[in-house]
């Protein structure tokens, strides 16, 4: 049984035992200065002075304020909570889908000061405790996920069932446990007892406690000053954490754990080490899954609905592949190290049988999806996949604005202005012309012309793509014209089509930058500003020294003062 170690100073973390579950909607709406209260009202606090293990009390000169921000208390978000229960209990029940989705912020489901706690979350925080203990207990006596939490007969005694909050809450807490928890917990266990429960009972009722702790719901980072504007290194446990949930969205495993316990996860080459095996590791899908699948906007191909009676080859098995397609392309992008550029110039996808039909390509040897080369094909990275194409396309026809504007936004971080207050297509003829027709009536009018000057030729590049991502060469106006300039610090650079632009846009010095912004803030849970700038440039110029890869681009953030650090108070 692996049982964690506190190796600093406690100081008075002591004070943070079980609090009300009642109270985490209170906590959830301010930053992590004070905690909260412990079980006697006492404020929860980090290791006052320093740590050997670079824990809270450890300054880190290198870091400064621009560098590190102040990141409010963290709940686990739908997807982390689901996969910490299973890889907790080992349940096969993904609790989490039945919580209401997260609020968004800055284009991600788990920055920190959008997870508040609604009382929702309260009444399905306490039945997924007791239905995955109820399914725990469930298991026979020889089931070894059962036996890995129940160690012993509760009926024991007092030492059976704290043994077994031991072993149970350290995980559940992704640290070490103080003895005053462990004993909160064992005494509720006792009563129950007390009161004629059966001993099963009364342990099953201390562990429900467990999963109902704000230490298993949210991600607790103490600071040794709640009051102090100094960055500090996080505990080497929090930074298990942090490390964790941002490659694998999940809890540490043991051996990240036991890293933290001997103090080698606060050292660069502890540390590494690390993040090279969890990148390889089969838990690092999640990167792509909850990651990609908000920035790239994959998900959004589940809430689509193209117009049947003019797409009406669109349907439930093309929806699941185009993002089956677009996964697994940057799947091998990050698991091969290609440049953060093969984004939108690489030359090969994944397709199926019915997606290779989709895109008029052969049919792929074997079942599933296969890899096949795109070159002598239209298509060249992930912007002339269907799942972008469609994601950003109205349901009866294509969005030329809608695509430009995405590819500013989330891959070159400049995305236009709003239009102005009163701003509308009034006075352009929606009638006999094409979009881009209509688009240059539009462009005419003065309020609306400095922002989609750079959008719209952007956009018209992939009209060539219709409204579900088919390739073709006219619509019902006639032959299509996907012709277009790029500004550029030189002047205006003319191109034609996506094959010609995506070259342009994969040596944009902003393209680079922009990544390791929304790598950053999804790792870290927290927008960032123009403060932050020099953080995305020492990010971006280690991963160029590395060869620019997503690869080394993940792993540039979690070495990063940014990750490892926090702050209490902001400026």
């Amino acid at each position: 049984m692996l049982v964690l170690k506190r190796t600093g100073r406690l100081g008075r973390r002591a004070g943070l035992g079980l609090w009300p579950l009642m109270t985490l909607g209170l906590v959830a709406c301010g930053s992590v200065n004070d905690q909260g209260p412990g079980p006697n009202g006492s404020g929860g606090a980090g290791s006052a002075g320093s740590s050997a293990t670079g824990g809270a009390g450890s300054v880190t000169p290198t870091a400064t304020a621009s560098q590190v921000g102040v990141i409010t208390l963290r709940r686990l978000n739908r997807a982390e909570y689901g996969n910490t229960l299973r890889d907790l209990t080992g349940t096969t029940t993904d609790y989490g889908a039945s919580f209401p989705p997260e609020n968004l912020s800055f284009g991600f489901d788990n920055i920190g000061e959008a997870l508040t706690v609604q009382p929702l979350h309260i009444e399905l925080y306490e039945q997924s405790a007791e239905a995955v203990l109820n399914e725990l207990f469930a298991r026979p006596a020889g089931d070894p996920l059962r036996a890995r939490t129940l160690t012993c007969d509760p009926s024991a005694g007092r030492a059976c069932i704290a043994q077994t909050l031991v072993s149970f809450a350290q995980w559940a807490y992704r640290r070490p446990v103080l003895e005053a928890e462990i004993s909160g917990l064992a005494d509720i266990a006792q009563d129950f007892v007390a009161t004629g429960g059966a001993a099963s009972d009364g342990l099953k009722l201390a562990l429900k406690g467990v999963l109902l702790s704000p230490h298993f719901i949210y991600r607790v980072e103490l600071d040794a000053d709640p009051t102090s504007k100094a960055p500090h290194r996080v505990s080497d446990f929090e930074l298990a954490s942090r490390l964790s949930y941002y490659l694998w969205s999940t809890m540490p495993d043991q051996a990240l754990l036991l890293e933290a316990q001997h103090g080698t996860l606060a050292t660069d080459a502890g540390l590494t080490a690390q993040i090279e095996r969890m990148l390889t590791d089969p838990r690092a899908s999640a990167l792509v899954s909850n990651f990609v699948g908000q920035w790239l906007n994959l998900r959004r191909t589940e809430q689509v609905k193209p117009d049947y009676t003019i797409f009406p080859t669109f349907d439930d098995e093309l929806r699941a592949s185009l993002r089956t397609e677009s996964e697994q392309f940057f799947s091998e992008l990050l698991q091969k190290g290609r440049p953060i550029s093969e984004l939108l110039t690489g030359t090969f996808t994944y397709v199926n049988s019915r997606l290779a039909t989709h895109y008029g390509l052969p049919a792929p040897a074997g079942s599933g999806f296969q890899r096949v080369e795109l070159v002598g094909t239209p298509r060249l990275g992930f912007l002339t996949q269907a799942s972008f194409l469609t994601a950003t396309s109205n349901p009866t026809r294509t969005s030329p604005v809608k695509r430009g504007k995405w590819v500013l936004d989330q891959l070159l971080c400049s995305p236009p202005p709003p239009p102005p207050p009163g701003v509308d297509a009034a006075g352009v003829d929606m009638g006999a012309a094409s979009v881009r027709q209509r688009l240059e009536q539009h462009r005419a009018k003065e309020p609306c012309h400095s922002c989609h000057a750079v959008m719209d030729p952007i956009g018209l590049s992939f009209e060539n793509f219709d409204g579900i991502g088919i390739y073709r060469t006219q619509d019902q106006y006639g032959p299509i014209d996907a012709t277009g300039k790029l500004p550029t610090a030189a002047g205006d650079v003319s191109f034609l089509g996506a094959s010609e632009l995506m070259p342009m846009l994969a040596t944009d010095e902003r393209l680079a930058s922009c990544v390791a912004e929304k790598v950053l803030t999804y790792a870290v849970g927290r927008g960032f500003t123009s403060a932050d700038h020099a953080t995305f440039k020492a990010i971006t110029d280690a991963t160029s020294a590395a060869g620019k890869g997503f690869h080394s681009l993940f792993a540039s953030v979690a070495i990063s003062e940014a990750f490892r650090s926090r702050r209490a108070v902001g400026e």
